[in-house]
């Protein structure tokens, strides 16, 4: 099942065009990701998320990828109507809330899109047990997109995220970013998480 939630807004006018601004964030980290890859085949870690995200002016482009389990308590079908309700207010919060904000919090989304896709089938994964028995065991994830929109904050841009204050079994964000001035990386935690771009 796959929960697609667009949100259809014009692109503000001079700004880059969002697909070409996540092409690029791509191709700026394509090759640590295939490194990566190979030596992770099927890379799908509790607790661990990643948030890519290029910034031109005052806009960011982001994607964010997480297990299910981080943000839902959970990867497989959602049976229950408390579960369904849990699914369907964690894409409301990711379609409605910048997953990156500035100090003052003057980010606004321009344009989010939120899926939850993944497999199930019968497997042995010893990495997978979060205390009940599993015949079936399920890979979900979360992918995320928004374009942001920010006030003028100078040639640095500090952001923060609170993914980690929203979901609890979220334990760290692995942000990489790109901007007209380069690109860098950090590891966001509970107590850490702030992080600072030049623009």
């Amino acid at each position: 099942m796959t929960i697609q939630t667009p949100i259809k807004r014009k692109p503000t006018a001079g700004r880059l065009q969002p697909f070409f601004a996540i092409g690029y964030l791509f191709a700026a980290f394509s090759l640590p990701a295939l490194s990566h890859a190979a030596d992770n085949p099927g890379a799908h870690e509790h607790g661990h998320a990643r948030l890519q995200i290029a910034v031109e002016n005052n806009s960011i482009d982001l994607i964010f990828t997480s297990p299910a389990y981080n943000l839902a308590g959970f990867e497989h079908e959602a049976r229950s109507d408390e579960e369904k309700n849990r699914l369907a207010e964690i894409s409301q919060w990711l379609d409605t809330t910048p997953l990156v904000n500035t100090e003052a919090a003057d980010c606004r989304i321009t344009g989010a899109t939120v899926e939850l896709g993944g497999q199930s089938g019968k497997e042995d994964h010893d990495h997978h047990d979060h205390g009940g028995d599993h015949e079936e065991s399920t890979h979900r994830e979360y992918d995320v997109s928004q374009q942001l929109e920010c006030d003028d904050t100078g040639a640095r841009m500090t952001l923060t995220s609170a993914l980690m204050e929203k979901f609890g079994n979220l334990e760290e964000l692995a942000v990489e970013w790109v901007s007209p001035s380069g690109q860098g990386s950090a590891r966001l935690a509970r107590t850490n998480r702030a992080f600072t771009v030049s623009k």
